[in-house]
């Protein structure tokens, strides 16, 4: 056992047992005995919220559990809380459906994918798997005329900017944040998967392509590959450190539910330079969630130490009561780069980090507003303002020894 299994709490292991109950007996008989000696029930709940397995936590307690082992106040937080987000994520659902119709009126191609898209996918159902915003790709040609779709819509951008900063923007990121009119949920609108600095592997360009058409609420829209889809819930869960129990659940769903292609999986992996990536969240799927794999499979997730080694700073940090508190940018990007296996991806990233345009929410953005003519100003400022941060931090660490 892992030396720092005594400082799991019943609260999360109760959670990682919900995780792994669908595909492991044990797991299950661990629930049930956990459920039987009264644990924090309110730790247990905001826990489950802020990992987004509500519905998880419901469905094997329902499922598993005798009903006089879990509180009737439980249940009863339960089932108003899955009920609120079942009506919100049909809201949403029924909202994603009218956007993708007026793209298409528009003329532009849009693939939804996160959000409901991913839940009918993973779970037949929209109300299995708590989302909060749409996310919806479309081509980088057709971005302005998106946007004049969704204000239309009367969406609300996140910012307004100056034309060269706008222009600036559409290079260097890949998504553009809009409110809806309630203010209830965000849409993003997508042109490609990661930022020019995150040296995002899967390119837009490439899934084009392979497109496959599924069926949400009885409409046919365009979904990616499984294999495409594989790959970058483990790039999108690589990027920000994996905190999230759900999107480990989601992942190891796919894995249950849809037919991939390994070999070619694999290869798009390494060609793409996300092997590392895909490697971590398929061990994390076994380790979490007991998703088994064929012997070819296992047998490249035994390959690579570095992934084993990521996995289990990941779990570590599931299971620890420090595990809520916010990682510093620094860490998260440090954890990320580590994803890479390839030299020259890593190095990018890591120049990218210091020196770069600021994205306009950003810490650089707000403590220096600098005119369009001297915005080259920023690839000197950020990184003063990033060695001043970590060296304020290390300086704060040495007085506390």
């Amino acid at each position: 056992m892992n030396s720092s299994a005594t400082t799991w709490t019943p609260e999360r292991k109760i959670l990682l047992a919900c995780a792994a109950a669908g595909n492991d007996e044990s797991a299950r008989a661990e629930l049930c005995m956990l459920v039987a000696r009264s644990p924090d029930w309110n730790g247990i709940l905001t826990n489950a919220e802020s990992h987004g397995v509500i519905p998880l936590l419901r469905a094997r307690l329902d499922e598993l559990c005798p009903a006089d082992a879990v509180p009737a106040a439980v249940r009863r937080h339960l089932r108003r809380a899955c009920l609120s987000s079942a009506t919100q994520n049909l809201r949403m659902t029924g909202e994603l459906l009218n956007i993708l119709q007026a793209l298409e009126e528009a003329g532009i191609e849009a693939v939804p994918f996160k959000g409901p898209a991913l839940a009918s996918q993973l779970f037949g159902n929209v109300a299995q798997r708590q989302f909060r915003d749409l996310d919806i790709l479309v081509r980088p040609g057709q971005i302005s005329a998106a946007i004049e779709v969704m204000l239309s819509r009367g969406y609300l951008k996140e910012f307004e900017l100056t034309a060269v900063r706008e222009a600036e923007y559409l290079r260097s990121e890949h998504a553009l944040q809009f409110h809806s009119p309630s203010g209830e949920f965000i849409v993003e609108i997508h042109w490609n998967f990661g930022s020019r600095y995150q040296a995002f592997p899967l390119t837009a360009a490439a899934v084009w392509e392979r497109l496959r058409v599924v069926s949400l609420q009885g409409r046919s829209i365009r979904a990616l590959s499984n294999e495409d889809l594989c790959i970058y819930l483990c790039l999108h869960g690589a990027k920000h450190g994996w905190d999230r129990l759900e999107w480990i659940c989601s992942l190891a769903q796919l894995m249950r539910t849809q037919p991939l292609d390994w070999p070619l999986l694999f290869r798009q992996a390494v060609e793409s330079g996300a092997l590392r990536a895909l490697r971590l969240g398929l061990l994390l799927a076994k380790q979490i969630c007991a998703v088994s794999f064929p012997a070819t499979v296992a047998s490249q997730l035994s390959a690579d130490p570095i992934a084993a080694s990521l996995a289990s700073q990941v779990k570590e940090r599931l299971l620890s009561s420090a595990e809520s508190q916010q990682v510093p940018e620094i860490r998260r990007q440090a954890f990320y780069i580590r994803t890479r296996e390839r030299l020259t991806d890593r190095a990018r990233i890591l120049l990218l980090y210091w020196f770069r345009i600021p994205h306009p929410h950003s810490r650089d953005w707000e403590l220096f507003r600098l005119p369009d003519s001297l915005s080259f100003l920023y690839y000197l400022l950020r990184p003063l303002r990033l060695l001043g941060n970590h060296g304020l931090r290390l300086l704060q660490r040495q007085d506390s020894i």
